[in-house]
């Protein structure tokens, strides 16, 4: 995919907002637990919190959740790909990557 050279964003931080969703949508949508659960992924990347909660939102937009979003096309592709795999799934796949990226 494309992403911009000055831009932390990659397909797995994209997958990372991916499994945030997921995990959201099972609890129901828990008061401040998006927030929570960016504040986890901003610790792994160097995204800011507030930045994945709006990739977040864009992705709860694809799936219907929220009203129409700004999602770049990277996040349309990613959800559309990858919005039928479970949170164990994704974390797998966010393994394999990351694996992948360190061997290179």
């Amino acid at each position: 995919m494309n992403y911009k050279d000055i831009s932390d964003w990659n397909d797995i931080n994209e997958l990372r907002c991916l499994v945030i969703l997921k995990k959201l949508i099972s609890e129901n949508f828990p008061r401040n637990r998006q927030m929570e659960l960016c504040r986890e992924v901003a610790r792994k990347s160097n995204l800011s919190s507030g930045s994945i909660s709006a990739k977040v939102s864009n992705f709860k937009s694809l799936a219907g959740i929220n009203n129409k979003s700004n999602a770049s096309n990277n996040s349309k592709i990613i959800y559309k790909k990858y919005h039928q795999y479970s949170v164990v799934e994704l974390e797998k796949l966010i393994s394999e990557l990351i694996t992948n990226n360190q061997t290179k």
